[in-house]
């Protein structure tokens, strides 16, 4: 007699497997958290050098568990959370905390105000990132990143300590530094992220000497060499502004007369001005091009000639807004019909993740609304995030 075989187990639903998480990068995170609170406790203690140190661990090991995650592809919506909530104590609170045992307890009030106004910089700079992640430029972080900031205040606090320099004899400093670090988070300003560096392709040899030379003088004096660098990469946003105004200013010196011929409405000085400048051209503050300012002089025989010279539809301002967002803003719908007809993409996001939809909607323009609606345009919300 035959035994019965045992019926085959049915497959686990993939809504039950997604439920686990990833071990590997967020076993990272967790060494993450860990020293942000190893830090906390340290200068509970009064051993401001380790914990400096822990902050300093804690943002290589912040850099680490992305990267293995994108390795190894095991990102998740849970280890993004994670993250944030672990960067939040290792870069906000861990900090705040810090400087203020540091340097600014006998302060008063003033004290504990500049804690805060790190930690509340932090915590701003934190949701903000994550909220702007699939819109954001990768190549900039908008406002200094949280574990930079967090290097700049208790690099401070490792460098004065080196020469046995007392918190209270430099609170002053200590507080303007931390007011300004964070503020800086919460900014506009731009501060280069690196991600747009390759790992895989060649370098010139340079760059490797350079590089040595840096863990050189790191492995000779590390807490002077890393808040030197912290110090750099935190001015260097405000460096890159003004040297981003100053080519603003001179570009619009420069296509003052493009401006004009649409502001005139001199369509056949514009179309000799485009045959040496391209239509794609930044004329205008905001990083904004021909076609924008088209739009904004709300210009629409302009707007039809530089569509025939092929502009580019999908250029986005400092905001993230194109040209199809900005019409929708400002209520030009023939301008709408035209880029739509075009080719124009109704679905692209600002940085605030808002679509051209949504700015219509919200300037209660009932017509463009429609238009966008019957060219497959949706809301900002109903919309996949992308992959970072």
């Amino acid at each position: 007699m035959s035994t019965p075989r045992p019926k085959p187990r049915a497959p686990i639903p993939d809504s039950i497997r997604r439920r686990g998480i990833y071990l590997l990068p967020n076993a990272f995170t967790t060494l993450n958290l860990f020293a942000g609170f190893y830090a906390i406790v340290q200068g509970m203690n009064h051993r401001f050098e380790q914990a400096a140190i822990a902050i300093f661990v804690a943002m290589i090991l912040d850099s680490i568990d992305g990267r293995v995650a994108r390795l190894t592809r095991t990102q998740s919506a849970f280890g993004a959370e994670y993250d944030s909530l672990a960067d939040m104590v290792s870069f906000g609170a861990a900090p705040a905390l810090l400087m203020y045992e540091w340097a600014m307890r006998d302060m008063g009030r003033i004290g504990w105000i500049a804690a805060f106004v790190y930690c509340a910089g932090a915590a701003l700079r934190l949701a903000r990132f994550n909220t702007q992640l699939s819109v954001a430029d990768k190549r900039w972080f908008t406002g200094l990143p949280s574990p930079a900031a967090a290097a700049l205040v208790v690099g401070m606090i490792w460098v004065f300590n080196d020469y046995q320099v007392k918190g209270g004899d430099v609170r002053w400093i200590a507080a303007a530094l931390t007011v300004y670090a964070g503020l800086t988070m919460v900014s506009n300003v731009k501060f280069y992220s690196g991600k747009d560096i390759n790992l895989r392709r060649a370098v010139p040899f340079w760059v490797v000497v350079v590089m040595v030379l840096v863990l050189l003088l790191i492995s000779i004096e590390p807490s002077h060499v890393l808040w030197g660098i912290m110090v750099g990469y935190g001015l260097s946003g405000y460096g890159l502004w003004i040297v981003m105004r100053w080519r603003t200013e001179a570009a619009q010196k420069q296509y003052a007369h493009i401006r004009d011929a649409i502001e005139e409405a001199d369509l056949n000085g514009l179309a000799r001005m485009l045959a040496t400048t391209p239509p794609d051209t930044v004329i205008a503050g905001g990083g904004r091009t021909v076609l924008m300012v088209a739009v904004e002089e709300v210009n629409l025989p302009a707007i039809e000639l530089l569509v025939a010279r092929g502009v580019s539809l999908e250029v986005a301002d400092s905001q993230g807004l194109t040209a199809l967002a900005l019409a929708a803003e400002a209520g030009f719908q023939e301008a709408v019909e035209v880029l739509l007809a075009a080719g124009a993409d109704p679905n692209a996001r600002d940085l605030a993740g808002m679509t051209p939809l949504d700015v219509a909607e919200e300037h209660g323009s009932h017509d463009i609304t429609a238009l966008l609606l019957r060219a497959g345009a949706k809301a900002g919300r109903e919309l996949q995030p992308t992959q970072p």
